[in-house]
């Protein structure tokens, strides 16, 4: 397991968000503030703010996850 898959499991265990970066396109780097809700063959399921939904992210795109200290309301179960 992966420090950045650690990172997440812990936040969504603790009902914290996560501040993911992550690559979408070579050379192109987004930054996302989400809830994490579980993470299946190597795809994070999380609720995205930007967007206002549930969103899925590889998690071989990402580069950095730092564990908020916000909290949030679970959505539905967390399966982490």
């Amino acid at each position: 397991m992966s420090e950045f898959e650690q990172l997440i499991r812990e936040a969504g265990r603790e009902q914290r968000r996560v501040l993911v970066r992550f690559e979408s396109a070579p050379g192109t780097q987004y930054e996302r503030e989400l809830e994490p809700y579980s993470i299946q063959d190597g795809v994070l399921h999380a609720f995205s703010y930007l967007r206002n939904e549930f969103r899925t992210l590889e998690l071989g795109t990402i580069s950095r996850v730092e564990i908020s200290p916000r909290s949030f309301t679970p959505r539905r179960a967390i399966e982490l």
